[in-house]
């Protein structure tokens, strides 16, 4: 969520803008406590002062539940899962390994358009270069609880993040089936990048009761069909375009 440091430039009479940043870190603040904090039971802010300085709460009161009535099992929307971010070393170079987040858009389209038209072809079935708006937001703006997708991302030479690579997974309603996508930047492709993220996905869809992971291979694309080999993936179907894989999850070892 971005804001202007000022509501619109605008204040009324003689009085500045409030910081409509400041608000929403506030408002921020307090959706971390309901989701971390699941013995609270109310909580009351009266007032939550807003002026160009900042926001202050002047007074707030909480009640505290000895049962828990709150946390982030209880949103409709599961927020941003931060246990699942690492740090790793990979090649001389510290990279972030994390769930991908809706700010991560303008990163993904340069991902996209870096990718090769074979790459291209192979993980979105066509070989556009450019996605739209719409397709972008999908990929990036995910729900939790339904989708997962990690991403592998380093400092970029603009300040903001670069992505190298994506692993990602949609799940059926009986978690049941966790269909995946890999992709790595054609640049960077047999340096270990995919291995890291799909044994990341792996391991977190088996934590999630996902009995089995599976994906739609195209027939020409050799290095993937060994690679997923390699991970234990066994073919089971298709059709004249495609090869179906399919990894079972439970009753499997779970790497970290």
């Amino acid at each position: 969520m971005q804001a202007a440091k000022h509501a619109g430039d605008t204040g009324y009479r003689d009085h500045p803008a409030a910081r409509l940043d400041a608000v929403c870190d506030a408002l921020v603040a307090v959706s971390q406590m309901v989701a971390y904090l699941p013995e609270l039971a109310e909580l009351d802010i009266n007032p939550l002062w807003a002026d160009h300085d900042g926001v202050l709460a002047l007074d707030a009161r909480i009640r505290l539940s000895r049962v828990p009535v709150a946390g982030a099992e209880r949103f409709a929307i599961r927020p941003y899962p931060d246990a699942l971010v690492e740090t790793i070393a990979w090649h001389g170079e510290t990279l972030v390994l994390r769930p991908v987040r809706p700010e991560d858009e303008p990163a993904h389209r340069r991902f996209v358009e870096q990718l090769s038209p074979d790459d291209l072809r192979f993980r979105f079935f066509n070989a556009r270069r450019e996605l739209a708006h719409s397709e972008l937001a999908r990929l990036t703006q995910i729900d939790y609880a339904r989708e997962m997708a990690f991403i592998a991302v380093r400092p970029g030479a603009d300040g903001g993040s670069e992505t190298l690579a994506v692993a990602r997974a949609a799940v059926d309603p009986d978690n049941l089936e966790a269909e995946f996508a890999v992709v790595v930047r054609s640049d960077l492709q047999g340096r270990g990048l995919g291995r890291l993220l799909m044994d990341k996905l792996i391991a977190y869809q088996a934590v999630q009761g996902t009995q089995r992971l599976v994906g739609l291979v195209l027939h020409d694309n050799a290095g993937m069909r060994a690679f997923m080999q390699r991970l234990g993936f066994e073919r089971h179907g298709g059709d004249s375009d495609a090869l179906r894989l399919v990894l079972p999850l439970q009753g499997r070892p779970v790497s970290g």
